[in-house]
């Protein structure tokens, strides 16, 4: 098997990249990826590692950006992370995205939630911080009881302390990709919520602007979706990826390689990329 989905610490993950690389030897997988959010900063800690020769390792990233007025994912493989624009496109996402956290902190702590930048960070001040970030300070403050329950009554694009990210085209992120020397796939269509005739026709339109893929398996897809995805990844002539989205105890009912439990990711799939 192999898992092409991974967080570590350095974005909203519980785990090192170099306790990622462990987890994964103990699995035993046949190849991974890191795929933090906005950020390549795990890449050279991994690189650094002394791998066994049969387990493969694709570099990678997974950014944000807006469609059809929802934040939607792409997920970034075979990346060149030492590459300056892209690196300096990242400096200037995570400043924003930074001012945007603040402005979400300026919220709770008017309505006199103990929420601060210190507590965010967690002893990190490099990490790069998302709304799991406050989801977890929701819960060790104890206003919160689980993960569910902070976005769905704080963080959720509808709640009174949601700030947007700013935006950033798929054109643009599609692009910045592509010229990092990476392969560009679209992460968990399904998990957008949009119709299926949406995802399609999203599909469609990123496929017109360099897509490369669709995230056919995932943790969050169930087998009809699957099969839906693989229909679409060969009609529009697509490559197949997959991965759990591991998070370590930020999603503790999720794990690498096998997701909640039946996820597979046929091994094939790192060769196709890597090809």
């Amino acid at each position: 098997m192999i898992d092409l989905h991974i967080h570590s610490t350095c974005s909203d993950g519980t785990f090192t990249p170099k306790q990622i690389v462990q987890k994964v030897i103990a699995k035993g997988l046949y190849g991974f990826s890191l795929t933090d959010h906005d950020t390549v900063d795990g890449i050279p800690e991994i690189l650094a590692i002394d791998l066994p020769d049969n387990l493969k390792f694709i570099p990678g990233i997974e950014i944000s950006c807006d469609a059809l007025h929802r934040e939607i994912h792409v997920l970034g493989y075979g990346i060149n992370y030492k590459d300056q624009q892209l690196n300096h496109t990242l400096n200037m996402l995570r400043d924003k995205r930074f001012q945007r956290n603040l402005d979400m902190i300026e919220l709770f702590q008017k309505d006199g939630y103990p929420i601060t930048l210190e507590k965010l960070q967690n002893g990190d001040p490099h990490t790069v911080i998302t709304r799991a970030h406050f989801a977890r300070t929701l819960i060790a403050e104890g206003i919160c009881s689980s993960m569910d329950q902070a976005f769905s009554k704080y963080l959720g694009e509808k709640c009174k302390y949601y700030v947007p990210k700013p935006f950033f085209d798929p054109k643009d992120c599609l692009r910045l990709i592509l010229d990092a020397g990476g392969i560009p796939v679209l992460a968990h269509p399904f998990l957008y919520k949009f119709s299926n005739e949406d995802t399609k026709h999203l599909i469609h339109d990123l496929k017109e602007e360099g897509l490369a893929g669709i995230e056919v398996y995932h943790s969050s897809h169930h087998i009809g979706q699957i099969t839906k995805l693989r229909q679409w990844q060969k009609e529009y002539d697509l490559l197949a990826t997959g991965g759990s989205d591991f998070h370590g105890t930020n999603k503790p009912d999720i794990e690498i390689g096998t997701g909640r439990g039946p996820l597979f990711v046929p091994d094939h799939l790192i060769d196709d990329l890597m090809n």
